[in-house]
This record gives C-alpha cells, sequence and structure tokens, in this order.
C-alpha cells in the first residue's frame, strides 16, 4: 500500500531564532528599543505555550525601512521556559516567516545598553519546536 503522506509534510517548520542575554527587565529594553528612529516597538498579546499551561510576554519589532518583522519573546513565562533548551537567555528574537530576521534590527539590538549578547540559536529539535509553531 503506497504511503499516505511523505516525512516532509509531517516536519514541522521553525524560524529563525536568537537569544538576548540581558539582566534589564523587559520593558527598559523595550524602551530603548522604542528610541531608536528606524524601529517600531508593538506589545503583543501575551502567547502562551503548545500546551497552553504558560504565557509569554512578547513584542513585535517592525524595521522602517524595509518593513520586515521580528517578534521578541521573554523566554521565562508565567510557569514554563518557552525554549527550555536555553533557560539562561532572557529573550527569544524570531523571525516570523522564512526569511532570515533582518541584519539591522540584530545589529541595533546588539547595540543596546545592557544587551551583553545577541546570537543565533541552535535549530530546535521536533519536541522543542512545539512553541514554536504557535508564532504564526
Amino acid at each position: 500500500m503506497p504511503a499516505l503522506f511523505s516525512s516532509d509534510e509531517f516536519a514541522l517548520t521553525y524560524p529563525t531564532i536568537y537569544g538576548i542575554a540581558s539582566y534589564q527587565r523587559v520593558l527598559k529594553i523595550m524602551f530603548e528599543l522604542s528610541k531608536q528612529p528606524d524601529l517600531d516597538v508593538e506589545c503583543m498579546e501575551d502567547i502562551t505555550d503548545y500546551d497552553e499551561k504558560s504565557y509569554f510576554l512578547n513584542y513585535l519589532i517592525s524595521y522602517l525601512d524595509d518593513n520586515s518583522t521580528c517578534l521578541l519573546v521573554k523566554n521565562r513565562g508565567s510557569s514554563s521556559f518557552f525554549y527550555p533548551r536555553y533557560k539562561n537567555i532572557e529573550y527569544i528574537l524570531c523571525s516570523l516567516d522564512d526569511d532570515e530576521i533582518n541584519p539591522q534590527i540584530i545589529h541595533i539590538i546588539d547595540n543596546i545598553p545592557d544587551i551583553s549578547v545577541c546570537f543565533a540559536l541552535e535549530m530546535p529539535n521536533q519536541n522543542q519546536i512545539l512553541n514554536f509553531t504557535k508564532l504564526q
């Protein structure tokens, strides 16, 4: 009997993911980002993890020159981590489509005072990717 679905149809996709390390609270970082003339920052409705047991703060960041966007998610939610593999990372920066995050956004974030580091994270495995499916 032929297969009804190919293995590619079951593969979950994931966004480009960066980690942001900072000792500052999310509101201070968002305030600093909102002062940037090339960015627009918008607070979004809390998102939940895949099991809908934990809520996560998140902000839409738009680069005004080309309207590229990404989402900044607070990694520690109300009762769990959004990306548990990186418990020591305070914030996750995710693309909202198949494209890479605009390098200008990463450059601006990396130059914000109190941001220790902004770096690409490894691809999540199939178990870890479930929370990222909630972003689309």
